[in-house]
C-alpha cells in the first residue's frame, strides 16, 4: 500500500493558503480538485484535556471549558450540548431555591465519565489518521474492512452518535437513566413535544402517579395520554427535563416521591414543614 506523507507547517499560526488546502484535498480524495480562494480557515491541534471536576463551589464548567479534544469527527458539539442539557435545569432549580445545592454535584458525576469516553475515542481517531509507517497502514486497512461491514459501521456510528449514553440512576427498569424514547401517544402527540418548556414530565396512564406529583406543582408536567406501544397496561414514568428517565412504575407508585424529591427538590408542603 502506497501512502503520501504530509508534513504540517512548523508554525501553527501560519495562514492556511489555497495551495495548501488544495494539496490536502487532492491527497485525501485522489481527485484533481482545484481551490481558488480561501475565505476563512484555521488550524487545530489534537490537544486533549479534561477538568478533574466540572464544579467547584459557584464555578461550573461546560463544553470546551470542561474538556477539549481534536474536532475531527464532530463529537465536541454534541458533548457540549449534552453538558448544557444536563446542567441547565439543575442550575435553574437551585437558583430558584426549590432544590438543594447538592443537585449540582450530580452534573460532574453524570457528565464527566461521558466526556472521558469521548476523549478516548477522539484520541483513537487521531492515532488512526496521523500514525505513520507500515504497521499504522495495516491497522487502517483492518479498520476500513471493519467499517465496510453493516455491523461494524452501525456500531461505530451509534457510539459516535451518543445513543448509548445513559446515567447510573437508581431503579431496576432498563429505561431508567436512559433517554426516553419519542413514543407516539394516543392523543396524536409524541413524548418529545412535551419537553419544550423545560419541565420534568410525568407520564401517567391509570396508575395514580399524578396524585403523588401534584404536590410538586409546576415543576412537573403531567401527561395522561397513553403510549400506543402499551395499549392496555397501567404505567407511569418520570422523565427529567433533560429527557432521561428517572423512575418507571407499572400499576404502583413506589419510589416516585423519592425520585421527585431527588431531581426536583422537596415539595412545597415539605419545604414549609421544614
Amino acid at each position: 500500500m502506497h501512502t503520501v506523507e504530509y508534513e504540517p507547517p512548523g508554525d501553527r499560526d501560519a495562514p492556511v493558503t489555497a495551495e495548501e488546502m488544495q494539496a490536502s484535498l487532492r491527497r485525501v480524495s485522489g481527485t484533481d480538485v482545484t481551490v481558488t480562494r480561501v475565505h476563512v480557515a484555521t488550524r487545530y491541534a489534537d490537544t486533549t484535556r479534561q477538568a478533574t471536576t466540572y464544579r467547584r463551589g459557584r464555578v461550573l464548567l461546560c463544553g470546551d471549558a470542561a474538556h477539549v479534544h481534536s474536532p475531527a469527527g464532530g463529537q465536541g458539539m454534541n458533548l457540549g450540548l449534552g453538558d448544557a442539557a444536563n446542567l441547565g435545569w439543575k442550575l435553574a432549580l437551585v437558583a430558584r431555591g426549590v432544590a438543594p445545592d447538592s443537585l449540582l454535584d450530580t452534573y460532574t458525576a453524570e457528565r464527566h465519565p461521558i466526556g472521558a469516553w469521548v476523549q478516548k475515542w477522539s484520541m483513537a481517531q487521531t492515532a488512526l489518521s496521523t500514525a505513520r509507517g507500515s504497521r499504522a497502514d495495516a491497522l487502517r486497512e483492518v479498520m476500513a474492512d471493519l467499517l465496510d461491514t453493516p455491523d461494524g459501521a452501525t456500531h461505530v456510528v451509534s457510539k459516535i452518535g451518543g445513543g448509548w449514553q445513559h446515567y447510573d440512576l437508581p431503579g431496576d427498569h432498563p429505561l431508567v437513566g436512559r433517554r426516553v424514547p419519542d413514543l407516539a401517544l394516543d392523543d396524536g402527540t409524541t413524548m418529545a413535544g412535551w419537553f419544550r418548556d423545560g419541565r420534568a414530565v410525568l407520564l401517567d396512564v391509570d396508575s395514580g402517579a399524578a396524585g403523588v406529583a401534584v404536590a410538586w406543582g409546576d415543576r412537573v408536567k403531567v401527561v395522561t395520554a397513553r403510549p400506543v406501544a402499551f395499549p392496555d397496561q397501567p404505567m407511569a414514568a418520570l422523565v427529567r427535563p433533560d429527557g432521561h428517565v428517572a423512575w418507571v412504575g407499572f400499576g404502583a407508585t413506589d419510589g416516585l416521591r423519592a425520585a421527585l424529591t431527588t431531581w426536583l427538590g422537596p415539595s412545597p408542603v415539605e419545604m414549609s414543614d421544614s
